[in-house]
């Protein structure tokens, strides 16, 4: 946490004495005039102080936040690309044994526009992509020993709404009308429902109260839940009929009380070390009827090799995809190599959403659009 918070500063020194200090033959108050808006925007994470927000929801407006995050992430690739420069120019120094040789020389004007072009582009394209609409999503699953009453049962998995400032009431319920369109079985939430207090968010988020499937809506805890009010939050779904099993599990049954499949909900890992519950296994799946197939909800999916024995499918978020490829990987690695889609783990099945919506604390996708996942059984 605190190499994040440092980051921003990290980046605008850089940015500054790497990018911007070494330019020649340009208008030297054009040329700081830019280093400033570059170093201003590198600290975005901060804006919420001056707005009465929290560093996970800066409260600001949708079109504002837009032009905001066009802005901060066009700071992040013109950091990225100046360290790549510098990269470049260090080895082609070490191969030519000689320190004046560059690559691409760093007082250069015209790679530097070249330089701010690219990050330019890519931030705002990645924003616009960011905040576009879900695409759908589709998964045909066959269970071992699933009962034919249950073949062709249709589950809507959404994960990741970080419902919060930016959100319009439109777009949640876009989300709510194409997910009951499907006429699904089942409804399961993945965690990180939102990013705010009730007070703020209730206009939005009461909207997921007209989520309707036959066998109900399901849900667990992601770790934005701890940092918004969590057990508020639980309560107040709760009585809007959203059913959150924190280390729980629950009878899926047909209309004639056949057992279809055991349904198990892990409280999200990052609980404990919050000051909350954490993800209990044993408790979640006590008294569980191994009779049948268990699917199971977990925000981050690195637990999924602790369930690999028990679970039959198991559904979870938090990793956004990756969000853009490289940073892909470095996600996955933070997640036992679980990033993005279908994965087999002996019998388990996981699916690894990337996210209904996108966090507004960075609303970035490249290449990894946000998701509406319908899975049907087989």
């Amino acid at each position: 946490m605190l190499a994040f918070r440092l980051f921003p500063f990290v980046q605008a020194l850089i940015i500054i004495f790497c990018f911007i200090y070494p330019l020649k033959h340009i208008n030297s108050i054009f040329k700081w005039v830019i280093g400033a808006i570059l170093a201003v925007f590198s600290l975005k994470i901060y804006f919420f102080i001056f707005t009465n927000g929290t560093m996970m929801d800066p409260m600001f407006p949708r079109t504002t936040s837009f032009i905001i995050d066009c802005l901060y992430f066009s700071t992040i690739f013109v950091f990225l690309l100046t360290l790549v420069r510098m990269g470049a120019n260090g080895l082609y120094k070490l191969v030519r044994f000689d320190r004046h040789k560059f690559v691409i020389p760093p007082s250069s004007v015209r790679y530097a526009f070249i330089i701010l072009l690219v990050s330019f582009s890519l931030g705002t394209f990645g924003v616009i992509n960011g905040f576009a609409t879900p695409v759908d999503k589709n998964y045909t699953i066959k269970i071992e020993n699933l009962n034919e009453k249950a073949h062709g049962f249709v589950i809507v998995h959404l994960t990741d709404l970080h419902i919060s400032s930016p959100a319009t009431e439109k777009e949640v319920d876009d989300i709510v009308n194409r997910t009951n369109a499907k006429n699904p079985d089942l409804i399961l939430i993945t965690g990180d429902l939102l990013d705010g207090t009730i007070e703020n968010l209730d206009h939005l988020t009461k909207k997921l109260f007209n989520l309707k499937a036959k066998y109900g809506v399901y849900a667990v805890s992601g770790n934005h839940e701890y940092y918004s009010g969590y057990y508020e939050w639980i309560y107040y779904f709760n009585q809007g009929g959203i059913h959150f099993l924190e280390n729980e599990n629950q009878t899926i049954k047909a209309d004639d009380g056949t057992a279809l499949f055991n349904l198990v909900g892990i409280s999200d890992v990052s609980g404990e070390k919050l000051g909350f519950r954490g993800d209990d296994i044993p408790l979640a799946t006590k008294d569980l009827d191994k009779s049948i197939p268990t699917i199971f909800m977990s925000h981050q999916p690195k637990v999924a090799d602790d369930i690999k024995e028990v679970s039959d499918l198991t559904l979870s978020g938090h990793t956004h995809g990756g969000l853009m490829p490289g940073l892909k990987i470095l996600v996955a690695a933070a997640n036992k190599g679980y990033v993005s889609g279908y994965y087999r783990i002996g019998k388990e099945q996981l699916i690894v959403g990337n996210g209904t919506r996108i966090w507004a604390g960075a609303p970035l996708r490249l290449n990894t659009p946000s998701e509406l996942i319908t899975i049907t059984l087989e």
